[in-house]
């Protein structure tokens, strides 16, 4: 492996939405026995360990180390060698299931969900109208909040100072409690300024929609953004949540307030990318602290200008949250997505106070890991995670410390323990098997290409801040060299040498290495905060995800219009070459580009195509249309 020039990863997504056509995950509740784990690695189960001695003991597949059955789990064995209900055990028959966890497994009760919304009331906030936009998005997200009853909802606001709201059961005024000293971080009691949801909906949708016209006038300059969310971090200490703060300007005054950095975006390939660094390193130990007690920290910043963003996203990247970046914000094109993205942050699958674990079997460990977490100085094995969504992966870069024998298999098993969104404590497992070969056309033929640029892409982002645009350049080309010409000199030495030789499952290796080139990681013609966001993204995005932000699909709905149907099989037509070849005369394109869908028309679009999708009667009243445009519903009976 070390001479395919090949990088040695597990690609991790442990909270992954289900493809419709796969199996449910099923959960195990083996009741105070809890998971059945091997003795000496603390493995759990999984379909490959070995049973012996008719069912009474069975051999850890990573240690070797043989485990006595317990009395309760144990099973005779049928003719064929495996357990007579190994098909009624997921543990035993499945990769990827859930077991409920016992009380070896908690540390404090499972904590409540809690969300904390932070709403920037500045000048350039309500003056840019953000503040009511935010306002008004949240209200209508209250009832896609997880949790059922139990769920807790705090309101904080912020200009120069710190507005903590009490909304109680019964309350016609909220109280407005105010820290004024926002140089010295502190935080009221939480069970006072916690409302549960069900008790105080109505309390909190009047609140919502009377903070733009309290605070409209009074509105100052003055930011501090940084401060507020040190004391919500603060406030949530004896909980754990999340904090959603809203932030519509650089935290200008109180702790940790920021200086406008040069926002020079012509940088050479040569120079240092300084401003990608943290310019305030407490930063770092703020989100360190708030990681600590389970508090993870979601980024809106509904901008009109540089927010430093570099510095920012520190906080979302050790706990675990998302950054959402609305650049110059406009109320009228931008409060849709807005809305959106909210909905989706606070709905999405997601997992709470988790614990994530790669076991390795004998022969390989693991050397690092690439993603949005917090791993403690005094924990060399577990990332922590305050929060991680179906949305979130993370890389886990492998390393061979010892040979491995031919024909046999080397296991990897992934372990997540977490508090759901229901208060249920559970750990998710899910166990690989790899097959081990010493013939280079093997390694090269099960390579998946999905995992290597993930892991790509991950290197580069972390090597483009402090260092410079030349130097990722040269990581992606020294891979791709490596790699290639590996292949050639093992698998291809008849081909010409002139000749491009490219290993079908890496044939795109190429292509996506010119698309990192050309994305705004490492073009010149960026801004800092523009390319900040994507470094963020490319860290903390899924495999699928980073494949759209480099390549997008293109998709000609024309010609499904014209046919009237979609694929019998309904899977989506393929997608076209990106070329302007490709570009049909009055043709109406569909780009996925990974984080957004985007809908391309052509001047001479065909007017019932206008009218049919947005009611207008041709392309030149469309284009005098102010936007946003709503498009007409299209259901297709079933």
């Amino acid at each position: 492996l070390n001479s395919s020039g090949m990088q040695f990863a597990l690609a991790l997504q442990p909270m992954a939405l289900l493809d419709p056509e796969d199996d449910q995950i099923q959960l195990v509740d083996l009741g105070e026995l809890g998971p059945v784990r091997c003795g000496r690695c603390k493995a759990y189960m999984n379909p490959y360990m070995r049973w012996t001695d008719g069912g009474k003991a069975f051999q850890c597949n990573f240690c070797g180390h043989t485990n006595a059955c317990p009395d309760q789990y144990f099973s005779y064995m049928g003719p064929d060698g495996q357990r007579r209900d190994v098909y009624e055990r997921p543990e035993l028959c499945r990769g990827t299931y859930e077991v409920v966890a016992t009380k070896e497994y908690f540390v404090r009760p499972p904590m409540p969900v809690t969300h904390v919304f932070l709403i920037d009331v500045s000048s350039v906030a309500v003056n840019s109208g953000a503040t009511a936009a935010t306002c008004l998005c949240i209200e209508q997200v209250l009832d896609s909040l997880l949790g059922g009853d139990s769920t807790m909802v705090g309101i904080v606001t912020f200009d120069s100072t710190v507005h903590f709201f009490n909304v109680a059961k019964g309350q016609t005024t909220p109280q407005m409690l105010v820290m004024a000293d926002v140089n010295d971080v502190y935080a009221p009691m939480s069970s006072e300024l916690l409302a549960r949801l069900s008790d105080s909906r109505e309390q909190l949708q009047e609140l919502l929609g009377s903070i733009p016209s309290m605070f409209g006038a009074a509105a100052g300059p003055e930011c501090c953004a940084a401060a507020a969310i040190e004391a919500c971090v603060e406030l949530l200490k004896p909980t754990g949540g999340k904090i959603h703060a809203f932030m519509s300007s650089l935290p200008n005054c109180g702790a940790r307030a920021l200086k406008l950095r040069d926002g020079n975006i012509n940088v050479s390939d040569k120079e240092k990318q300084t401003g990608l660094l943290p310019q305030d390193l407490t930063y770092m130990t703020m989100a360190s602290q708030a990681a600590d007690f389970n508090v993870c920290i979601d980024l809106f910043l509904l901008a009109q200008h540089y927010i430093d963003v570099a510095t920012l996203s520190t906080l979302t990247h050790t706990t675990g949250g998302s950054l959402y970046h609305y650049l110059p914000f406009n109320p009228m094109m931008d409060q849709d997505q807005l809305l959106n993205d909210l909905k989706w942050n606070v709905s999405r699958g997601q997992a709470l106070e988790a614990i994530l674990r790669v076991r390795c079997s004998a022969g390989l460990d693991v050397e690092g890991y690439l993603g949005d977490f917090h791993k403690p100085p005094n924990s060399p094995t577990d990332l922590y995670l305050p929060a991680i969504d179906c949305d979130k992966a993370m890389v886990a870069k492998l390393a061979i410390v010892d040979k491995l024998s031919p024909n046999s298999e080397v296991y990897l098993q992934c372990a997540l323990l977490y508090t759901t969104t229901d208060g249920r404590r559970l750990v998710r497992i899910s166990t690989l098997a790899l097959p081990v070969s010493d013939q280079m056309g093997a390694v090269f033929k099960g390579a998946d290409f999905d995992s290597q640029l993930a892991y790509l892409a991950r290197q580069v982002a972390v090597t483009v801040p402090g260092g410079t645009s030349a130097a990722a350049k040269d990581l992606i080309m020294l891979r791709i060299t490596a790699t290639l010409a590996a292949y050639r000199k093992f698998c291809a030495t008849s081909s010409s040498s002139v000749q491009l030789i490219l290993p079908e499952a890496l044939k795109l290796l190429p292509l996506f290495s010119l698309a990192l080139h050309k994305s705004p990681i490492l073009r010149p013609d960026v801004r800092p905060d523009e390319r900040s966001l994507w470094l963020a993204s490319m860290i903390g995005s899924s495999c699928g995800r980073i494949m759209g932000l480099l390549h997008p699909r293109l998709f000609a709905v024309h010609h499904l219009l014209r046919s009237g149907s979609m694929p019998s099989d309904g899977a989506l037509p393929e997608p076209l070459i990106l070329s302007s070849e490709m570009l049909d005369e009055g043709g109406l394109y569909l780009m996925d580009s990974g984080a957004d869908l985007l809908l391309f028309l052509d001047q001479s679009v065909p007017d019932q195509i206008v009218q049919e999708l947005f009611g207008m009667p041709n392309m030149p009243a469309l284009l005098q249309t102010p936007q946003p445009l709503p498009l007409t519903p299209q259901d297709t009976p079933s």
